[in-house]
């Protein structure tokens, strides 16, 4: 692990442990087969965009996915989630929690994500914006405005609650929604959201 050093060396700078990092080897599914037999709580895999992908997750035992392309960081033309999710959910969402991750940035935004599949929401970049504002209260603050769009966005679509919110609520073009499986893929996907060649 590139964090990770022997006590009586100093700690790697920035960039030679990102170098270490985009130089190791890839997790595989056989590493997560591992860890999940390591761990006896609750396991979410992240970085799940592929309904493959999401369906391995369902049969090794894992308790939630986060359909997540990682901020884009690893590849920026990657569709953006919200258009991956209403495929995942619709193929692994009755087996486990399947939540979104990235490009949430309002309170309708959430609910979007709701009526699309997910159970839940990850907020990602929003919460260190408050944080880097104005510390514990800019994140109170950036809580409050996500909660805020929420409710106005239920309230606009004529329900008193998140729970109440479905597909029918959202106007999806037809061909907004992504669906990528194993065919769809050149290369071997990993659970890290990059791929191996």
């Amino acid at each position: 692990m590139p964090n990770l050093n022997s006590p009586d060396l100093p700690s790697p700078t920035f960039a030679q442990a990102y170098g270490q990092w985009m130089t190791s080897a890839l997790p595989s599914w056989e590493d997560v087969a591992w860890l999940r037999e390591q761990w006896g709580g609750a396991f979410m895999v992240k970085g799940i965009t592929r309904v493959d992908d999401a369906k391995r997750a369902v049969d090794l035992g894992a308790t939630a996915i986060s359909v997540s392309n990682h901020g884009g960081n690893n590849l920026d033309s990657e569709p953006a989630t919200i258009r991956m999710l209403p495929a995942v959910a619709d193929a692994v969402g009755s087996q486990i929690e399947v939540l979104l991750d990235g490009g949430v940035r309002r309170g309708d935004d959430v609910v979007k994500a709701l009526a699309l599949g997910a159970r839940a929401v990850t907020i990602g970049r929003a919460y260190l914006w408050g944080r880097a504002a104005n510390g514990q209260a800019g994140v109170e603050n950036v809580l409050d405005i996500l909660r805020g769009g929420i409710d106005s966005a239920v309230l606009g679509l004529g329900h008193a609650s998140v729970h109440d919110v479905t597909s029918d609520d959202v106007i999806v073009p037809p061909t907004f929604a992504r669906r990528i499986d194993a065919q769809d893929a050149e290369t071997e996907p990993t659970p890290a959201g990059r791929t191996r060649r």
